[in-house]
């Protein structure tokens, strides 16, 4: 169990219904497959993780809060505790599905409203089916909005899925270690797109 003072991010998933955000949390709730993931009735699902990272030479254990929507987006309901305090939004698209990559655009403006601090990662899920959206496209949709990073994982196969994780809350951390030194962090520190436009 993690130490009282460890570091702790709230991460939320966010995109189209059907792009495999359940599947998604319970692959790294439990590390296993679940293929019926959605629960009936069920409004929002949370889980708490320990990550172990190298850091400084030692081990930190930093414990992570995921958050799924549950399949609330569909009807738009997501209350506001859903994002409050959001540390990273995981922005999930179906590679094999061009449409939900189209409206990622609506869940980003979704995520700069209501929690606009957080950073933003771009999550290709199914990697192991036939891909749709091009690694061009979805690179240059990361470019343009300042993704801290962008990910192919498989919530199916378990393929990118930890090492993912493990680099998006690396990242966190430095990022929340620069913010206590009163420093702003090197463009490079910031995440992939640090010199984007916006």
């Amino acid at each position: 169990m993690a130490a009282a003072s460890s570091p702790k991010f709230k991460l939320i998933l966010l995109g189209d219904f059907g792009v495999g955000k359940t599947t998604l949390f319970h692959r790294i709730r439990t590390g296993h497959f679940l293929e019926h993931a959605h629960t009936l009735g069920q409004h929002m699902d949370t889980c708490e993780k320990t990550l172990s990272l190298k850091h400084h030479r030692s081990h930190l254990q930093v414990q992570i809060s995921l958050w799924d929507t549950a399949g609330e987006e569909r009807f738009l309901s997501l209350s506001s505790c859903y994002y409050r305090d959001a540390d990273a939004v995981l922005l999930v698209y179906s590679i094999p599905g061009p449409v939900s990559f189209d409206n990622l655009s609506h869940w980003l403006c979704v995520a700069r409203q209501y929690c606009a601090d957080a950073d933003i990662f771009l999550l290709g899920n199914k990697s192991d089916l036939e891909p749709c959206v091009s690694e061009e496209k979805a690179e240059r949709f990361a470019v343009e909005h300042c993704a801290s990073g962008k990910y192919k994982v498989s919530a199916k196969t378990g393929e990118n899925v930890d090492q993912c994780l493990q680099e998006m809350v690396e990242r966190l951390l430095r990022k929340k270690e620069f913010q206590r030194s009163g420093f702003h962090p090197p463009l490079q520190e910031v995440g992939y797109y640090s010199h984007c436009g916006c």
